[in-house]
This record gives structure tokens, C-alpha cells and sequence, in this order.
């Protein structure tokens, strides 16, 4: 009888140290995300894409294969078709992984996105999936995103929402164009204590040369002080690229290259933060359908 009671007592102490290493990493995954990225749920609204990553995430105002991702009115601009994946690890943190999946498709009535992204771990995760339509006129483009967030902590809850953002591109020139985009106009959140932000974006993309690319944000969570984000991409040799980016008040720097070999893309970046280390960004994507730009 002592010897079932001392087993017992073994199993429930046993039971109780997991119980408490599963909430100390919990916790730890928590406070991690959440101070790193102003208190959201994954960081969100998350850049993807080692381009972005690499130019400081200054993207409002670039239509290229991550708009589906980043601005949706970038997709009414493209003119090709695009299949892309991406990884980002965020300083170096198992757990603090994020995939995903995304791709294109032009209509003459209109260009269509589909993404797919997963954040964390068994512990915990979130998984959104989001539709894109984008419209465009041979100077300005519409998009809308309509996206199904759920997060989950195992053996806790679960949660879920719809998410939606808004976009707007114009080109004023050639060389100078504008963006704008919101995320969560409707204010959605998913558990008490983890809101999803809603966040404003304005920024503009300078092509002086055809090597030289500059870029610029200003981005405002409706909670938050005000970031702005600055990015230059420079094209040392033909389809090979050296990116670089800074960031206000976040004590982040970013670096980044690409390069195209007929319709495969690689993209790679490292974003810097003075107390949390490093995070590296990777994206591959397939060129599907070339075909001429359009002429302003």
C-alpha cells in the first residue's frame, strides 16, 4: 500500500513539473511575441517575404509577388503569375516560426490572391488563410483581403476571426508611386487579452534609375506611436539584387539579396534588433506566366 501511495505521489509530482514547463513555455512564447511585436497576436499584421524584410518592410507602395501578403492593391499591378513560400525565423527562437504560401492569379475582370500562413509551434500557433481581389486602371488599383485567423494554446483554447484589409496604389509616374493600406478595419480580436492591431500604412517607391529602387513608410497602429520605415534596393549585375532597410524607435536594421534565374526567384534577408539578436527571412518563388509590362 505504501509503495501504490509513493507512486502516486511520483506520478502527480511528475505530472505537476509538466504541467508547470508547459506554462513556463507558454509564457515565455507569449511575452516573447508580444514584446517583440507590441503586444500582438503573432506580430500581426506580420511582413512576408525576404524583399520586404530586406527593404525595412517599406512595401506599401511595391506591386510585386508579396502583395498578396502586404498590400492587396499591389496585385491589380502585376501582370505576371506567381507562386511563392516563405520561411522567417524570428531571433532565432524555436517556436518563433512563420510559413507561408501564396500565389496569383490575373483575370481581366479581376486579379486574384490566395495565401496561406502558420506562426508558432504545438504550444502555440496560429494559422490564417486569406482571398485577395485586386482591380486596376492603367494608373490606380483597388484591393480588398478578407482573411481566417485562429490561434491556438494545446490543451487550453482556441480561438478564431475574420480579419480584413483595404488598399490603394496609384502611379503618379514611371518612377514615383503611392500606396496606402489598413488592416482590421473591423477591429477583431481573438482572445481577451491578444487584440488583433488595426494598422494604417502610407508609403511611396522612387525609381530614379532602372538599378535603383528607394522606398518609404510610415505605418500607425491606432494604439501605438508612429513608425517610419526607409529601404533602398540597388541591382549590382542583371536580376541580382543588395537590399537594406531601417526602422524608427525598434533599434532594427536590415539587410537582404535576391536574385532571378529565368522564372525561379530567390530572396533572402536578416533583420537585426539591438536586445533580441537576429531573424532570418527566406522566400523562393516560380515566375508562372511572363509577359510585357505595360507602358504608362
Amino acid at each position: 500500500m505504501l509503495q501504490k501511495s509513493n507512486a502516486l505521489a511520483k506520478k502527480e509530482a511528475k505530472y505537476r513539473v509538466l504541467f508547470f514547463q508547459k506554462a513556463s513555455l507558454i509564457t515565455f512564447y507569449c511575452v516573447a511575441v508580444f514584446s517583440a511585436d507590441y503586444s500582438r497576436a503573432s506580430g500581426e499584421p506580420f511582413p512576408i517575404g525576404a524583399r520586404s524584410w530586406g527593404l525595412g518592410n517599406a512595401t506599401a507602395a511595391i506591386a510585386d509577388k508579396q502583395s498578396v501578403f502586404n498590400n492587396p492593391a499591389g496585385l491589380g499591378f502585376i501582370t505576371d503569375n506567381y507562386i511563392s513560400t516563405s520561411y522567417h525565423n524570428r531571433y532565432t527562437i524555436a517556436g518563433l516560426n512563420t510559413f507561408s504560401l501564396g500565389g496569383n492569379f490575373n483575370h481581366k475582370i479581376a486579379n486574384i490572391g490566395l495565401t496561406i500562413e502558420r506562426f508558432g509551434d504545438k504550444l502555440y500557433h496560429e494559422q490564417k488563410l486569406g482571398l485577395a481581389l485586386a482591380r486596376s486602371s492603367n494608373r490606380v488599383s483597388l484591393g480588398i483581403k478578407v482573411s481566417y485567423l485562429q490561434a491556438a494554446i494545446e490543451g487550453y483554447a482556441s480561438k478564431h476571426t475574420l480579419l480584413t484589409e483595404f488598399g490603394v496604389m496609384a502611379k503618379l509616374s514611371s518612377a514615383l508611386h503611392f500606396g496606402f493600406s489598413a488592416y482590421n478595419l473591423t477591429t477583431a480580436r481573438l482572445f481577451v487579452s491578444q487584440h488583433v492591431p488595426t494598422v494604417l500604412r502610407l508609403g511611396f517607391s522612387y525609381q530614379p534609375a532602372r538599378q535603383l529602387l528607394l522606398t518609404g513608410e510610415a505605418e500607425k497602429d491606432l494604439v501605438l506611436p508612429t513608425l517610419f520605415k526607409v529601404g533602398l534596393e540597388y541591382e549590382i549585375v542583371k536580376k541580382f539584387y543588395l537590399r537594406t532597410g531601417i526602422t524608427s524607435k525598434l533599434n532594427n536594421a536590415h539587410f537582404g539579396i535576391g536574385f532571378q534565374a529565368k522564372q525561379f526567384i530567390f530572396d533572402y534577408a536578416a533583420s537585426s534588433h539591438s536586445v533580441l539578436g537576429f531573424s532570418h527571412h527566406l522566400t523562393l518563388a516560380y515566375q508562372l506566366v511572363k509577359t510585357p509590362q505595360k507602358s504608362l
